[in-house]
């Protein structure tokens, strides 16, 4: 009868060793050789038993093996994340006189193009081969791809409920709109160079939330997930008051409270940290957040 597989049955952990004949068992040479040909075959038996080539998620997948095994079984190669545009003129009244001699040709072409690490080279195969969405598009196909994507490193598995993505529709247009970073960059740049699944009749664009210094104050182009006003905050939190960031009144600042600064600063970061231990006057301390009366300002120095 034959066996049926089974994932509740442990791998082999040892292969079957070679041995000498009894009669070669006192040569000191052929035991080192069959003992080091032994310790060989572990070594492999081990190194498959924990690089399951199909699991392309696994830590010691990656590099040239990563590139072997996604194109080798899943026929995904790594991407080339492009922000390259091309012009080409060429004919006549294609471009303004004097622009170019006439009856010749011109190509352009500006932007830069990086090869995409390992953790986005799998972000990107996890995107395109997750099945436990379904099959058919719909919003949450699309906002657990988008989530999965932004907070899954090197392609896991990420819980989709927590912090979707903000996502409005205008026709067949789908707006997204996160925090910015480097992650949100590259799913921008994997969509825009196609190597993202996507249903042809509908188009993704994207916004970012960002922190800018207006003049030493603190702004944001967007909200997510910040409140919009402080009703029913604790004394210390931040909201979103129309393009600045507020704080709640009613703490006093911890003066050994580590400073914060605009640096490195993101809108999840200060969420969390609130601004109840910003100081309230200006720290004259370059890049260094501090609550005006209720406004977050930046100093500058």
């Amino acid at each position: 009868m034959a066996q049926i597989e089974s994932f509740a049955t442990v791998p082999l952990q040892a292969p079957i060793n070679s041995y000498l004949y009894l009669e070669y068992s006192d040569d000191e040479d052929l035991q080192a050789f069959v003992a080091s040909q032994n310790a060989l075959a572990q070594s492999y038996l081990t190194w498959f038993n924990q690089t399951p080539l199909a699991l392309y998620t696994a830590p010691a997948v990656s590099g040239p093996l990563l590139d072997w095994t996604a194109q080798g079984i899943y026929d995904i190669s790594r991407p080339v994340l492009s922000t390259e545009a091309s012009t080409v003129i060429a004919g006549y009244d294609s471009a303004a006189y004097n622009t170019i001699a006439y009856d010749a040709a011109s190509y352009l072409s500006s932007g830069s193009a990086i090869t995409a690490n390992d953790d986005i080279y799998k972000r990107v195969m996890t995107w395109n081969m997750y099945r436990g969405d379904g099959q058919y598009f719909t919003m949450g196909w699309m906002k657990n791809r988008i989530n999965r994507f932004l907070n899954g490193p090197n392609g896991t598995d990420y819980t989709v409920q927590e912090n979707p993505p903000s996502i409005t529709v205008s026709g067949t247009v789908f707006t997204v709109t996160a925090y910015a970073g480097d992650i949100y960059t590259a799913l921008q740049l994997a969509y825009a160079n196609g190597y993202l699944s996507f249903p042809f009749q509908y188009t993704m664009s994207f916004l970012a939330l960002v922190f800018l210094n207006d003049g030493g104050v603190l702004q944001m182009t967007s909200v997510s997930d910040y409140p919009l006003s402080d009703y029913g905050l604790a004394a210390g939190a931040v909201w979103y008051n129309g393009g600045t960031v507020a704080v709640v009144p009613g703490v006093t600042p911890n003066p050994s409270a580590p400073p914060v600064y605009f640096a490195g600063l993101t809108a999840p970061g200060l969420l969390s940290l609130g601004g109840g231990n910003l100081p309230f006057n200006d720290p004259a301390n370059n890049g260094q957040l501090w609550n005006n009366a209720g406004l977050i300002c930046i100093s500058a120095g």
